[in-house]
């Protein structure tokens, strides 16, 4: 076995009793919290630069406080982590995923539509950005689905 390969396990096994023990319910509700503010950020300014044109465009920034509070809760109390976390993640996953219609019929309406789909895919709504959105709100689920630190086994 490579020193490479070594490094890898003992990574992997570090990562997995940090699970096991609980301490990434903490750090992912954290992460999920700091991330909501850098992707509400970016969508932000790219919504803006739209002129916020169509009122849905308002829709990621509206639903990014509960995230980020209920994140920083998730951090400091576990009933937070395990009621109010999944529920503003659920939230944001579904803002996602329908940013993702709403950016392929973006695309589609377009002069030309998907039949200039290498034309319109650059110049048109990014399809996959809402992706990211729908990405933190999964982190997000993903902490209040594991055990915290200090629960018995």
């Amino acid at each position: 076995m490579t020193r490479l390969e070594k490094t890898i396990e003992r990574d992997i096994k570090t990562v997995l009793s940090d699970v096991n023990h609980g301490r990434f319910e903490r750090s992912m509700a954290g992460v999920t919290a700091a991330s909501a503010i850098l992707v509400c950020a970016e969508v932000y300014y790219e919504h803006y630069k739209g002129s916020f044109g169509n009122r849905l465009m308002w829709s990621p920034i509206v639903v990014t406080p509960p995230i980020v509070i209920a994140g920083i809760a998730g951090i400091f109390s576990k009933k937070a982590a395990k009621t109010a976390l999944p529920a503003a993640s659920a939230l944001y996953v579904l803002t996602g995923l329908a940013g993702l219609i709403l950016h392929a019929r973006g695309v589609a309406r377009k002069p030309g539509g998907w039949d200039y789909a290498r034309y319109n895919l650059v110049m048109g709504p990014p399809v996959i950005a809402p992706g990211l959105f729908a990405m933190v709100g999964g982190m997000g689920l993903l902490a209040a689905l594991v055990r915290r630190e200090g629960e018995d086994e």
